[in-house]
Parts: structure tokens; C-alpha cells; sequence
């Protein structure tokens, strides 16, 4: 299932189908498949070094991207569409930054933002499989400490 769709986007900019691109489904699966990679990278690790002990530091598990909540990085996977993906592709790139240039600006940092929220808030993710997320699959492995 995807994490954002045309809909989701139209919330934050209403107007994008005017700009002359009537589908964004390879922005969206591109945002997607960024979302994922960045908590493979920085998220991933933490929760399982959180869950086995030292001594089985070799079998670390894949993230399976569909055992995490989809709505919880909507917005997330929303901001990076706009921001890495659709507005660049509307942009000239002069040296006078355009409306499409300063958009695309305010979306990587709001998608920066967002992301780090969501992890610090405490990612979704059904380990057991069952269906749903327990108290235990979502705390926050970030707690502002210094990590070595």
C-alpha cells in the first residue's frame, strides 16, 4: 500500500494539477521508497539493537516495509514528493529562484522535520505480525541521548 496518494498531496497544494503534470504515481513511489530507505538507515538499527542482546549482534531481521503503519508517514512521504521529486521538475532553475524553487526549499525541510518527528514520536511497526501495534511496537528509540 502506498503511504501517500494524489489526494493526500492536493491537501497541501491544491493547485498541482494546473502546473501542466497530471500524475505524480513515480513521485509518489520514489517518496515511498525514500521514507523507507531513511528508516532502514536511521531507524532501523536502533529498534533492533533496542530488541536482542549483544551477544546475537549478527542476526539482525530486514524492516519489512509493510509491517509499518502507512498513515503515519503520509505527510512525510507527501513533503518529500513536493519537495525532492515534483517541484524540481517545475522548476527552471535560474539563478532568480522561482516560486517552484523557494516550494521545494520549504518541503525538503518540512520532510526533514517530519521524519525526524515520527521517529521521535515512536514508529509503528508490527513485529508479531498480528495486526496490531502494542504499547512495546511503538516506543520511541530516540530519546535524545547521545549515541555512540
Amino acid at each position: 500500500m502506498a503511504f501517500a496518494t494524489i489526494a493526500d498531496i492536493k491537501e497541501y497544494e491544491p493547485d498541482i494539477l494546473n502546473y501542466g503534470i497530471q500524475n505524480f504515481d513515480d513521485a509518489l513511489s520514489k517518496a515511498q521508497e525514500d521514507v523507507e530507505r531513511y528508516l532502514r538507515v536511521n531507524w532501523w538499527p536502533s529498534q533492533q539493537i533496542g530488541r536482542f542482546d549483544i551477544t546475537v549482534v549478527g542476526t539482525f531481521l530486514e524492516m519489512e516495509p509493510d509491517k509499518l503503519t502507512e498513515s503515519q508517514f503520509t505527510r512525510a512521504a507527501v513533503y518529500c514528493a513536493l519537495g525532492y521529486y515534483i517541484y524540481p521538475r517545475l522548476s527552471k532553475f535560474e539563478p532568480e529562484m522561482d516560486v517552484f524553487q523557494m516550494k521545494y526549499d520549504y518541503y525538503k525541510k518540512m520532510y526533514a522535520e517530519e521524519i525526524d518527528m515520527v521517529i521521535r514520536d515512536g514508529v509503528e511497526y508490527d513485529l508479531d505480525s498480528n495486526g496490531t501495534i502494542t504499547d512495546a511496537e511503538r516506543t520511541p528509540q530516540y530519546f535524545l541521548r547521545l549515541k555512540r
